[in-house]
Order: C-alpha cells, then sequence, then structure tokens
C-alpha cells in the first residue's frame, strides 16, 4: 500500500484533476490532500471537500484549522462533513499554547489525525499581522501534546526541520506521534544523518510507550506539487536502500502506519 500523508492542493484551475492522474499513475492508493492560507497559494477547504467528492477512491480530505480562531464546534463541523484530519500550521502562538487546547481534545474525541506544520515557516505578507514566529512550531511542542492528549494522532512534517533532532526524540517517546521527511529533507540530510538519528537507543534509562522502532513512526508525505511526487518518493526508496532497511519498515512507512492512522487496513 502506497499512501501520501501530506498533499498540498493549490488554487490553481484544474489542478485537483492533475494531481489524481499523479497519484494514479504513480500507483498511490490514497493521497492525503489539504488546502490552506490563500497567501500560499493553497485552496479553500470548500475545494478540497469537492476534490475529496469527486475522486472518493483516491483523496482523504483534511481540513485547514486556524489556530486561535477556529474552535472545537468548527472541528465537529468538519468531521460532518466528511473531512477525516485536520492541518494546522503558522500558529500565532506555540503550538501547545492552551488557548489551543479545545480543538486538541475535538480532534482526539472524533479520532481525526492533526497535521502540524513544524519547523521553518516561509515568509508571507501576513505573518507580522498574525504573529507568525518559525519558533512557535518547533517540534518540541508537540510533546506537550503527546503528554496531555495521548489519543490524539500527531503527525509533524518535514522532521521539524531545522530542528530535526528535537523531532526525533519527541517521536521516539511518544508513541501518538508521527513525523513524515516531506519536501527536499531526504536529499538534503542523507541517509546517514537518518540512519544515526532514527538508531535505537543501546541502553534507555528508562522505558516509555514510545520505545522501540522510530521508523515505525515515519509516515511518506511529500508536501510538494504533483510534478515532483515522484522524486520524493525516490527519496524516500534511495534512503531505505542506503540504510538497508528491512521490508517491514518500508512497507509501515510507505503506507502501513498511514493507514492505521486514518482507520483503514493494509489490504483496503
Amino acid at each position: 500500500m502506497l499512501i501520501d500523508f501530506h498533499c498540498h492542493l493549490y488554487d490553481e484551475p484544474g489542478y485537483g484533476e492533475a494531481l489524481a492522474e499523479t497519484g494514479r499513475n504513480l500507483g498511490v492508493d490514497r493521497l492525503c490532500i489539504g488546502g490552506g492560507d490563500a497567501q500560499y497559494g493553497l485552496a479553500a477547504n470548500a475545494e478540497v471537500r469537492r476534490q475529496a467528492d469527486a475522486y472518493p477512491e483516491l483523496f482523504v480530505p483534511f481540513a485547514q484549522v486556524e489556530l486561535g480562531v477556529d474552535g472545537p464546534t468548527t472541528v465537529e463541523r468538519y468531521r460532518r462533513i466528511g473531512f477525516e484530519g485536520l492541518i494546522v500550521c503558522a500558529p500565532p502562538a506555540p503550538y501547545d499554547d492552551q488557548a489551543f487546547f479545545p480543538v486538541y481534545e475535538a480532534a482526539a474525541a472524533l479520532e481525526m489525525p492533526v497535521v502540524f506544520h513544524t519547523g521553518y515557516t516561509p515568509p508571507a505578507p501576513l505573518d507580522r499581522a498574525k504573529g507568525v514566529r518559525s519558533v512557535h512550531a518547533r517540534p518540541v511542542c508537540l510533546d506537550t501534546l503527546a503528554r496531555y492528549f495521548p489519543a490524539l494522532k500527531i503527525v509533524g512534517v518535514g522532521l521539524g526541520s531545522p530542528w530535526c533532532e528535537e523531532a526525533a526524540e519527541t517521536m521516539r517517546h511518544h508513541a501518538n506521534v508521527y513525523f513524515d521527511l516531506s519536501g527536499d529533507l531526504l536529499r538534503r540530510k542523507g541517509a546517514d544523518f537518518f540512519g544515526r538519528l532514527f538508531r535505537p537507543a543501546q541502553a534507555p534509562l528508562w522505558q516509555d510507550e514510545g520505545s522501540g522502532n522510530t521508523w515505525e513512526r515515519v509516515v511518506f508525505g511529500s508536501a510538494v506539487r504533483h510534478e515532483e511526487i515522484a522524486s520524493v518518493e525516490r527519496d524516500y526508496q534511495r534512503i531505505f536502500r542506503s540504510l538497508a532497511l528491512g521490508q517491514g519498515d518500508m512497507d509501515a512507512v510507505m503506507g502501513g502506519t498511514a493507514a492505521h492512522l486514518l482507520g483503514m487496513t493494509s489490504a483496503a
């Protein structure tokens, strides 16, 4: 099974159709599509829902939620109209600010995975007005959420770059924290970097629910335009070969873990 857990829907005529064609040509079973803020060129939630209706066998719709503006009733409404997960980015305060907790509580109760843009946030014209700071999206903020909301399915993006070690440690210690390696991260860092970062601890000082094989909580995500998805998939496969990763780990990264997060079976 091949699932792209982090796929952008751009606000361009015909983009959904082109994305669906690319996915089919690559043999992708599901693409978790999400829009976002117009200043980043992304489609609105309504268009995400429309495209999911047009390609129900392929697209899994995720709704963008604006932290500090949207509340739990918004999350509940998105679930009622068929969204299966949420996306949050560019928060006006750190992700673990208590003002955002009602959103996370609702997502956990509704079993909706939440994709968090972690790490560096690209600059945009409204950053100052919205209080956007990259430090608000440091992956260590997800540590707090994992402690307070153990039922919440937390998925960070891009391994929180440039705070990759912080992201890996957070994922290592919490069974409900996952990360993708999206964008050009795999190309920039190389196999040795990930081999060291995800190597099992030799003698942990304590055991927790997250201890064990870190690769089992890495998911395939592209976060690029549809023309570049194949390139990102090749980057994942290159890293797998370089590290001589086992077939079970590769299967988990490329679809098995995502299927679990979505409540699917691996044969679906």
